[in-house]
Order: structure tokens, then sequence, then C-alpha cells
């Protein structure tokens, strides 16, 4: 299993290499990444998965994983996402690494639906990403507008805004 920590801190539970421990300290990775890494390694052990990186805003934690590797994770039955979330103690999806924001959007928000991706122009000259949903579908959202919004913009690293249309 690929993780943005090494093996060695992947197998041991309390303490960080020197290397991941200024990682961690530098804000590359957060305490999420790695007890998601840690558990998902006892879980799936050397399966051929990479993980990449978790996002966590109100009581949602998205996990994202390499291209093609969403079901693996889920596991059979959704199993080892129950298990997940009951060992973070919160509601988890899976989805996978995309630098497209409308695929993204789509994996995140399912099983609402989406209009489209538009990117809105600012007068001050910055940007943001306006997520266009079905106004019928605000009940299917998995979570409120609010955190989805703070999870597309920690991903995308840009300001994101979910618009009920």
């Amino acid at each position: 299993m690929k993780a943005p920590i090494c093996e060695v801190c992947l197998k041991t539970d309390d303490i960080l290499c020197p290397g991941d421990e200024k990682k961690l300290q530098d804000g590359v990775i957060s305490e999420l990444d790695v007890k998601v890494a840690r558990f998902l390694y006892k879980l799936l052990g050397d399966a051929d998965v990479e993980f990449k990186k978790a996002v966590e805003a109100g009581d949602l934690i998205v996990i994202i994983v390499g291209e093609g590797q969403v079901a693996l994770v889920i596991g059979k039955g959704g199993k080892n996402v129950k298990l997940l979330m009951r060992e973070l103690g919160k509601r988890v999806r899976i989805i996978e690494d995309t630098k497209d924001v409308k695929k993204l959007a789509t994996d995140l928000l399912i099983p609402a639906r989406l209009f489209g991706v538009n990117i809105v122009y600012k007068p001050d000259g910055g940007q943001y990403y306006k997520i266009l949903v079905p106004r019928t579908d605000k009940q299917r959202l998995p979570a409120s507008p609010e955190v989805l919004e703070k999870i597309i913009s920690q991903i995308i690293g840009k300001e994101a805004k979910i618009a009920l249309a």
C-alpha cells in the first residue's frame, strides 16, 4: 500500500520516523492522514492501493485514493467503510484522486445530481468554482452544502460554492 507516510510508520502505532514527523510539522500531512493511513493498512495490508489524503469538515471525512481503487477500499458490501466510520467516529466517503473539478464534485455529491461546474471571476481578480445542484436534490446531498464546500475547497485548493438551481 502506498501512503503519505513510510511503511515503517504504517506498521507502528505510536511514533513517526523523523522524516514523517517533519512532514507532519510542516503541514504536508495531517494527523488525520496518519490515522487513516495506519487504519487502511490494517484493513488492506499490502494491497495495491494508493491512499493520497484525508479531508475532514463537520461530521464527514473524505478519503482520497488512487484512480480506479475506490471499490477495493470500500470492500465487499461496504465492510471497510463501516469499520472506518466506527474507528473515526464520523461518516466516511471514499473518492478517487482527480484534477477534474466536475468529476470530483460528482463523486462527492452522489446520490445528488450535478448540473455543472462554472468558474466565476470576481471583480477583484479572484475566482471560485460554482457547483450547480438541482434544488430538488438538496435532501440527497451527503452533508450540508457548507460542509461540502469546505471539503471541495480543501481538496482543490481554491474556493468552491454550492448553488441550488
